[in-house]
């Protein structure tokens, strides 16, 4: 492994953040559906929604899939039907037909601290299929966004550093960057 690439992998979640500039697109529990739909779409580079609670503390996320999707299916519900293919996905559908508000479709905080690796971000985006974290403080209120895109692109410009150098362990390690 190269000594770029094992930077790259040891760099911190605060050092990448800076890369892309994304900013938190946050909304409080009780957000209406149709503005958290209309904060996104101010917002098209951020994908994931960070819910706050009224003190600002992070207390779930909503992938904006989801939020779309509930959205959909209140206007054309017949769209989403043809993933309904047992009672679980009835069920599902059934629910996104009664989601109202951003506490309706949230999932479970995602999110990281400053101090993580870039590494350990990577796994918990991959883990929960998700695009995205949110950068917590102690008290875990949002103050950054990181997305996938930025962790890709720092592993990206480790392996073409790597390869523009001559370095012998560049091609291998390119196979795979996660390790």
């Amino acid at each position: 492994m190269t000594r770029r690439i094992r930077l790259a992998r040891l760099t911190t979640v605060e050092a990448c953040q800076a890369l892309l500039a994304i900013e938190p697109l946050l909304v409080p529990q009780d957000a209406d559906l149709l503005e958290v739909v209309r904060r996104a779409a101010r917002q098209p580079a951020t994908r994931l929604i960070g819910v706050v609670d009224g003190a600002g503390r992070l207390v779930g996320v909503i992938p904006v899939t989801r939020v779309a999707e509930s959205i959909v299916a209140r206007v054309v519900p017949e769209s989403l039907l043809v993933d309904v293919a047992d009672m679980e996905s009835a069920a599902h559908f059934s629910h996104s037909m009664e989601d109202r508000v951003a506490a309706d479709i949230m999932i479970a905080p995602a999110s990281t601290v400053p101090s993580q690796t870039i590494a350990a971000a990577f796994r918990a985006m991959h883990q929960r299929h998700l695009g995205g974290l949110y950068i917590v403080d102690e008290d875990g209120r949002p103050t950054g966004y990181l997305d996938l895109l930025e962790l890709a692109i720092v592993y990206v410009q480790a392996l073409a550093d790597a390869a523009a150098g001559g370095d012998p362990d560049a091609e291998g390690a390119a196979s795979d960057p996660t390790d």
